[in-house]
């Protein structure tokens, strides 16, 4: 992957070279669109393929509204809103088990899930984690004098397992399984199912979240000092731990938990712990992945209410501790922090880089300067013209011939200096127009003298008509004066050349009409 990144860097490097003769040579739109392009590659290798935008939302399932989950996923909202001013939709669900179908059905851009609930899928590539959360320990509560003593007093008991959807229902399946017991299970939530333990229509009541973390059940053993958790017998708790050690582990609930007098539970509990765990598909952005995994750690001491062992311990290790299944834009973070601050670290070491950037910015502002100074070069051959067009002006009355004259050829001056590139298109447009109005003028002025040497030749031959009738050789001599004064209106550029044929044309015309006539008489 270095070696790519290299070449990367070196082909970069290549490009700008190339860019800054191509800006010293392009007009302004062209080399705004050169530096913008340049700046976007450079961008772009700096980040190794990262986006080049801020996202301002995802999705995240989390649980019940007022649950653990929904609190987590609250926490994750502040977290990404105060650090990376990432928006978070935080939407209520069942728990783990619906959180993650919503993922994988592409509904949510995260969820949080029990890590039993999500290994399959991890195993499978469909999801992978971004960060552990908390670590929910299994609480099988029953009444003091059910008579129920460890997990396996379950057998043939009413229990209430948790919802449909939820992780409790998953775990405790998981457990039931391993067991081989035979339950009567009872879909009741939370609320229900303490108050069908206290009128006796459920045995115990199976529960997963993180330790003291829910107020709700604490509230429950405050309100109900019958209330009592079995320990987990250390024979399954071995089995599920060395068939699935990556979803499992040994744990132990601490005596007085809940209350310290009288403790809750009166003596430290044997069970299992699974983690919760913020998971994302492989396919995520990894944009937004990167910014969701910093916020948390950048923010990790607020998570200790749910997991507390980041009061204590580094923030990177415990967010990550035992994870398998890791997305990689989440495991870069942890191994390099802030993703924001990745182009600093490559710029820091990267020499290339720094070398593109020099030349880019150097070039940048020499063809900026060039460009202003093109500027105001065009905006003094502007201002020249109008002087040039002025001056001709005055030549409009006796020689129109001269000042169109004049006028095509500042045009093809214009045209030759817009090709070499001294003449923005800008100004260009604006000379081609002065000049255009001018040259319009001249020939409406030239085809007015030619409409009128065309009168004046009419009249002229009408009166040597006259003429040839009484004096043939005066007549003549009237002739050879109107030739020579269409040689000299030729000459002095009166009339264009192809004026002067028409009007010898006109004139052969009227003498071979009219000297047969003056023969006759």
């Amino acid at each position: 992957m270095r070696k790519v990144y290299e070449s990367d860097r070196r082909i970069w490097a290549k490009q700008l070279l190339s860019y800054r003769v191509s800006l010293l040579k392009c007009d302004r739109h062209q080399r705004i669109f050169l530096i913008c392009r340049s700046l976007a590659s450079s961008t772009l290798v700096a980040i190794l393929s990262s986006c080049s935008f801020q996202p301002d939302s995802v999705t995240l399932s989390s649980g019940t509204a007022g649950g653990f989950y929904n609190r987590v996923g609250e926490q994750i909202s502040n977290s990404t809103k105060t650090t990376v001013g990432l928006k978070v939709s935080n939407l209520d669900s069942q728990g783990s088990y619906e959180n993650l179908q919503r993922l994988l059905e592409r509904k949510v851009d995260f969820a949080l899930v029990q890590l039993d609930v999500a290994s399959e899928a991890m195993r499978q590539g469909k999801v992978q984690a971004v960060a552990i959360l908390a670590n929910e320990y299994l609480q099988m509560i029953t009444r003091k004098d059910s008579g129920l003593q460890v997990f396996a007093d379950l057998q043939g008991k009413r229990v209430a397992t948790g919802t449909p959807g939820s992780g409790i229902r998953f775990t405790t399946s998981q457990l039931i399984k391993a067991d081989k017991l035979q339950i009567q299970e009872d879909a009741a939530d939370f609320e229900r199912a303490f108050q069908k333990l206290n009128t006796r229509q459920i045995d115990a009541i199976a529960y997963v979240g993180s330790v003291g973390a829910s107020q709700k059940l604490r509230q429950q053993f405050i309100n109900d000092p019958n209330l009592k958790i079995i320990p987990i017998q250390k024979s399954l708790i071995n089995n599920l731990t060395i068939l699935d050690p990556g979803s499992y582990q040994s744990a132990t609930l601490p005596m007085g938990t809940y209350t310290s007098r009288p403790p809750i539970p009166e003596q430290e509990i044997s069970t299992i712990s699974t983690a919760t765990v913020l998971v994302t598909r492989p396919d995520m952005d990894k944009n937004k992945v990167g910014l969701v995994t910093w916020s948390i750690i950048s923010t990790a001491r607020t998570y200790s209410q749910f997991y507390p062992e980041l009061q204590t311990t580094e923030a990177s290790e415990s967010l990550r501790k035992g994870l398998f299944y890791i997305h990689p834009a989440a495991q870069k973070v942890f191994e390099e922090g802030d993703p924001r601050a990745a182009f600093i670290r490559y710029w820091q070491s990267n020499s290339d880089l720094q070398a593109g950037v020099f030349i880019l910015v150097s070039t940048s502002v020499v063809g900026l300067l060039i460009g202003q100074w093109r500027k105001q070069s065009s905006q003094k051959l502007l201002a020249t013209t109008v002087n040039r067009i002025n001056e001709l002006k005055n030549l409009l009355t006796e020689n129109p011939q001269e000042a169109l004259k004049g006028i095509e050829d500042l045009r093809q001056e214009h045209r030759l200096r817009f090709i070499d590139g001294a003449v923005t298109t800008e100004i260009y447009e604006q000379l081609q127009h002065k000049t255009h109005i001018f040259a319009d003028e001249c020939r409406l002025i030239l085809e007015r003298q030619r409409k009128k040497f065309v009168m004046d030749t009419l009249l002229l031959l009408d009166e040597w008509q006259a003429t040839l009738q009484t004096d043939p050789d005066v007549a003549l001599q009237k002739l050879g004066q109107i030739k020579q004064d269409y040689r000299d209106m030729l000459l002095s550029d009166q009339v264009d050349i192809e004026a002067y044929v028409e009007l010898m044309q006109l004139t052969l015309m009227s003498v071979m009409t009219l000297m047969p006539k003056s023969s006759q008489g």
